[in-house]
């Protein structure tokens, strides 16, 4: 059995919509007996209700590696940030940045404009948020910014890890990333092997945790000399695990 981890923004969604040869070969590897998941820095409900017409995942790693769902879509593992903290995280960084906060499988945000396919609910108060807190994401406007806001939550709030996707930053408890969240699902179940494939920056401790890790020419050097193979699309990846 094959099993393949794939990032969603820029690996497997490109401007709200699917490759259609992607979407043929992931039927193809599923057919046989593969699995085939998501390994994501978004919640639950910013997926779910997209993909569903189109991919029947056969797993779950959301909000960068905080929270593994199994097909079922039931909880079998999770990290999580305190209300605390988010009270904190929110007086230091709310003046100059829109925040998101990743909580009970959904996303909270005070911004009101239209995200896509992102499903949100709409906030005036923090104390709306219900649930687990499972990560906050929030926009740098740009990489540079991305990295000197990365360092600045890392030094401020050593509880939290910050891990940059371009100009975008998602925060979790400290020491959860995309990489625990591969080794959580194969220790909970019961996987030898699992491959990945990303695009960013935030993919790194994915791709340096599976077992056969893939990435695009035109993803940043920093994935593209660490990976396994560097491919053109998920189709591709699928080809190459198919034939092993």
């Amino acid at each position: 059995m094959k099993v393949l981890a794939s990032d969603y923004d820029g690996t497997l969604l490109f401007n709200e919509k699917f490759k259609e040869g992607d979407l043929k070969k992931i039927k193809e590897f599923q057919k046989v007996g593969n699995l085939f998941g998501l390994c994501s820095g978004r919640p639950f409900k910013g997926i779910y209700e997209f993909c569903k017409p189109y991919i029947d995942f056969d797993f779950y790693i959301l909000c960068t590696g905080a929270l593994v769902l199994n097909k079922e879509r039931e909880v079998i593992y999770k990290s999580t940030i305190s209300k605390h903290l988010l009270h904190e995280f929110y007086d230091r960084y709310q003046k100059d940045y829109d925040i998101f906060i990743q909580a009970n499988m959904q996303i909270y945000t005070f911004l009101k404009e239209d995200l896509g396919s992102m499903v949100r609910q709409v906030i005036t108060s923090l104390d709306e948020v219900e649930g687990d807190i499972y990560g906050l994401s929030m926009n740098a406007k740009t990489d540079e910014n991305a990295r000197k806001v990365c360092l600045d939550i890392e030094e401020h709030f050593p509880e939290l890890t910050a891990h940059q996707n371009k100009e975008y930053i998602d925060i979790t408890e400290k020491g959860c990333s995309k990489g625990l969240g591969i080794l959580k699902l194969k220790e909970l179940m019961h996987l030898e092997e699992v491959a990945g494939i990303g695009d960013s920056y935030n993919d790194i401790p994915m791709l340096e945790t599976v077992d056969h890790s893939f990435t695009f020419p035109t993803s940043p050097e920093s994935l593209t000399s660490i990976v396994d193979d560097v491919v053109d699309s998920v189709e591709e990846a699928l080809d190459i695990l198919m034939k092993e």
